[in-house]
């Protein structure tokens, strides 16, 4: 179990002693000179927001320079949100819908890894402040999933997710009264993980230091607080299995 950094995104922001093109910098391109800061303005506030199949063909063209690696036919929809796009790998075939927030912030771990034939639904957020996420071949990530990391964190291959998911891989330390739990240290047990072939259905939650063990389902609405075997159908809050599908 790792103690983090406090503060994160809020903290940099109440800096007085820097400017604010330095804080917007440091919290969302990530890197430093100003050949990386002028790449990511141009690109991103001249094709981010242009519609139609234009903006796709354009956003294809140029945004691949953006990450640390990007592989062929990435579709990329609009009004996506990039932070530290140099710790982002995007494989071949990836689907990005519009609106997704992609935020590998931090300088541990690999940021986020995107795999062959990854679809990623409107409105989602993949989130860190250091760390792994990894999504890998085939998965698809329904709309408005949220799917956060300070540890590493995977959704495995071929993996479905329902709408409205929360995987999570970090949690906050509650032990002291006497200041707010929010100024308490973040602290992870590792990140989650929802193994290769599952089904996850709708508004589910993955705690951080749980398993999904693969090609399992886990019913809507359900929470996950504890590791799951493989090939089972758990269903509740807290989740249990009901029943083996082998």
């Amino acid at each position: 179990m790792t103690e983090l950094q406090q503060g994160g995104t809020q903290a940099a922001l109440a800096d007085a002693g820097r400017g604010s093109v330095s804080k917007y910098r440091s919290i969302v391109v990530g890197q430093a000179g100003l050949l990386p800061f002028l790449r990511y303005e141009l690109i991103t506030g001249l094709f981010g927001q242009w519609p139609g199949g234009a903006g796709l063909l354009l956003r294809r063209l140029f945004y691949p320079c953006l990450f640390r690696a990007c592989g062929r036919g990435v579709v990329f929809g609009r009004g996506l949100t990039l932070r530290h796009p140099h710790r982002i790998s995007i494989g071949n075939g990836v689907v990005l819908e519009e609106g997704c927030t992609l935020d590998a912030k931090g300088s541990e771990g690999e940021g986020i890894l995107i795999r062959d034939r990854v679809f990623v639904g409107k409105g989602c957020i993949l989130t860190m402040a250091d760390g792994t996420i990894e999504l890998d071949e085939g998965c698809n990530i329904s709309s408005y999933c949220r799917i956060g990391t300070f540890g590493t964190t995977r959704i495995g291959r071929k993996v479905l997710l329902g709408a409205y998911c929360y995987v999570v891989g970090a949690y906050h330390e509650t032990e002291r009264t006497d200041i707010p739990i929010m100024d308490q240290p973040n602290r992870t047990k590792g990140g989650a993980e929802v193994g290769d072939g599952c089904w996850i259905g709708a508004r589910v939650t993955v705690l951080d230091g749980v398993k999904v063990g693969r090609d399992s389902v886990v019913g809507a609405h359900a929470v996950v607080t504890k590791d799951l075997p493989e090939f089972c159908i758990a269903l509740g809050s807290p989740a249990k299995v009901t029943k083996m599908r082998k």
